[in-house]
């Protein structure tokens, strides 16, 4: 008496066999295309599970064999779509945090230009004689014994200029910063 199998038996049984004669062939396949073992590994389990999912369109125009290595190159090709658009993604998302910075520094550059010209129209406002210590010795370096031999005052008058000068300027740039 002959014992039938059902459908579900039959693929079963056919994904069993196939996997005994030629699974370690077929992983080796995927692998010769995806030079990763964890890739080849995860493609080789997707690659079954399509198979038992679509057993019932297989329709022996090939052997099994075949139609299973073919879901494997197809499954590979998908890993190579999908690997190519994740590289493009993060190119894109390292182009985007570069722009992102560039425009960082130049609203940076920007508002601190104009911070300066505002402290500078500020400074014009001063008397001459603070205008002329303070710019010394913050916008061109001068230490206060060279701007007193510069300007032929007195040390400590220099001192009291950018005193006096900073206090004076300090009340004018409250409203800036």
């Amino acid at each position: 008496m002959e014992i039938m199998m059902t459908k579900e038996q039959q693929k079963t049984a056919d994904i069993e066999s196939f996997i005994k004669t030629h699974g370690k062939a077929l992983l080796n396949y995927i692998y010769s295309m995806m030079k990763k073992w964890e890739v080849a590994e995860d493609i080789y389990q997707e690659t079954l599970l399509s198979a038992f999912i679509s057993y019932d369109s297989f329709e022996y125009r090939s052997s099994f064999k075949n139609w299973l290595f073919k879901i494997a190159s197809n499954k590979c090709k998908d890993e190579w779509k999908k690997q190519k658009v994740q590289q493009r993604l993060i190119e894109g998302k390292q182009e985007s945090i570069e722009q992102i910075v560039m425009q960082d520094e130049t609203e940076k550059t920007v508002m601190e230009k104009s911070l300066q010209e505002e402290l500078m129209k500020k400074i014009d406002e001063l008397p001459n004689k603070y205008q002329q210590s303070l710019m010394l010795y913050y916008f061109h370096d001068y230490s206060m014994k060279d701007i007193s031999t510069k300007t032929a005052l007195p040390l400590s008058t220099v001192k009291t200029h950018l005193k006096r000068g900073k206090e004076r300027l300090r009340r004018k740039v409250v409203g800036i910063y």
